[in-house]
């Protein structure tokens, strides 16, 4: 499966190269486009386009607290750009966070479609609030991955590596930050799996993983 990302929100939101979209938001369309941190995500892939235009981030402490946070582009193309919550964590608290996409348009909840393709799916969880596997650095909050592969069906090809459904979150001392999620969508290529490891620590220091990015949406996160 494959997708055209039309989510923008502080940062940016990237489609593929593929698609002529509108991601930085000056009302020219962008083949290509680096993120700030000088990562090209424009790749040429020829794919069908699926949209998505919600990310919903769900934070559950060891206590059971839920904190919800969610970008929403409910109109997809339609011009307006999106909106991010804030998101509000405990200090010195585990959370599990777990990560849904959905299609307002379509109205389909588009989540079981990565599950079912978690060999050719991963997120990287960045940004300057974040330390962790695809962020260096020393961030309010540390990710790590809390799935692999095998938690959605057969791992079939290759290691089995994180998907990043399902991840941990440890915050330390108040603060704050940006918390980034993107997707990265990573078919076979020529019988040969792009996806490998070390995709997200390839990220974090300053490579350009391979694939494609479906999602890449910016959080406001504050500890305190």
């Amino acid at each position: 499966m494959n997708w055209k990302t039309t989510l923008v929100c502080s940062a940016l939101a990237i489609a593929p190269a593929a698609c002529d979209d509108d991601s930085s938001g000056d009302g020219e369309e962008h083949a290509d486009t680096e993120d700030d941190h000088g990562h090209d995500h424009g790749h040429d892939h020829d794919h069908e386009e699926e949209l998505i235009t919600t990310v919903t981030l769900t934070f559950t402490s060891e206590a059971g607290d839920t904190v919800t946070a969610e970008f929403s582009d409910p109109d997809g193309e339609a011009g307006n750009s999106g909106t991010a919550d804030p998101i509000v964590l405990a200090p010195d608290t585990t959370y599990t966070l777990d990560i849904a996409l959905y299609n307002d348009l379509e109205d389909e909840d588009v989540t079981p479609e990565i599950e079912a393709e978690a060999e050719e799916h991963q997120f990287i969880i960045y940004g300057d609030a974040v330390t962790g596997p695809g962020s260096m650095g020393s961030g309010v909050v540390t990710h790590a991955y809390a799935d692999v592969e095998s938690d959605y069906g057969e791992n079939a090809v290759g290691d089995d590596l994180p998907v990043g459904l399902s991840n941990t979150i440890t915050t330390t001392a108040a603060g704050g930050g940006e918390f980034k999620v993107m997707l990265r969508h990573l078919p076979e290529t020529n019988d040969e799996p792009q996806k490998a490891a070390g995709l997200a620590e390839d990220f974090a220091n300053g490579g350009d993983p391979a694939g494609a990015t479906d999602v890449d949406v910016t959080f406001a996160l504050t500890v305190e």
